[in-house]
């Protein structure tokens, strides 16, 4: 079993550890707060391109989607709402987060997210001109597979929750096996949503199973 598909799965059960992941992440979260705040801080005097402009604040959006997934995946690793918290709640986080992950699977067919692709595939020598069709149809049928799991309803707010996290663990994992396993080079925004999603799901469905 790679690293990426063991290092999660041996503290399901282990408390110390998975606090000790909760912690990492939410360190992760605020140093990514701090991150754009510096940025902001940096370009606050300078006059920028509209290109410049545009790409910044789309980084920052997707930035602030990831965080706001994790922040989720913190909070459904504590406590799983159930359905009169989901009704007196100004906002169903069941719904919030299915949309923070419809985001996520959107950007699979970004022009710059698929040209990261093609990169990282180009940079382990796999790629040219009898095998780029094949990149592409791997993107787009993950893309078409996690968007129609995205958007199914139905069951408990346990149960979506859980199925919500599996779609989220999927898109994960491509990410990672994109970076080949290599969890030096992978994100660490991509390890946190892998290894928090499975842990939420493992929950959930063992709550649904008692």
């Amino acid at each position: 079993m790679t690293a990426y598909k063991s290092f999660s799965a041996e503290i399901f059960e282990d408390p110390e550890k998975i606090d000790l992941l909760k912690q990492e992440a939410i360190f992760y979260l605020e140093k990514l707060d701090a991150h754009w705040v510096e940025l902001l801080a940096q370009r606050s005097d300078k006059v920028l391109s509209a290109a410049t402009l545009e790409q910044f604040f789309r980084s920052k959006e997707r930035t602030e989607q990831i965080s706001r997934t994790l922040q989720y995946l913190l909070v459904f690793l504590t406590h799983i709402p159930g359905p009169d918290e989901i009704d007196e709640a100004p906002v169903n986080p069941a719904e919030q987060f299915r949309e923070f992950i419809r985001y996520q699977v959107d950007l699979l067919l970004e022009d710059d997210v698929k040209k990261a692709v093609f990169r990282e595939v180009n940079n382990l020598g796999a790629l040219d001109d009898g095998n780029v069709w094949d990149c592409q149809e791997r993107i787009f049928s993950t893309y078409r597979g996690l968007r129609e799991r995205v958007a199914k309803n139905g069951g408990t707010i346990t149960q979506t929750i859980a199925a919500l996290c599996d779609v989220l663990e999927q898109l994960s994992l491509f990410w990672l096996q994109i970076k080949q396993g290599n969890l030096r080079r992978a994100r660490r925004s991509d390890l946190y949503l892998y290894s928090l999603s499975r842990i939420v799901k493992y929950r959930c469905q063992r709550t649904v199973g008692d």
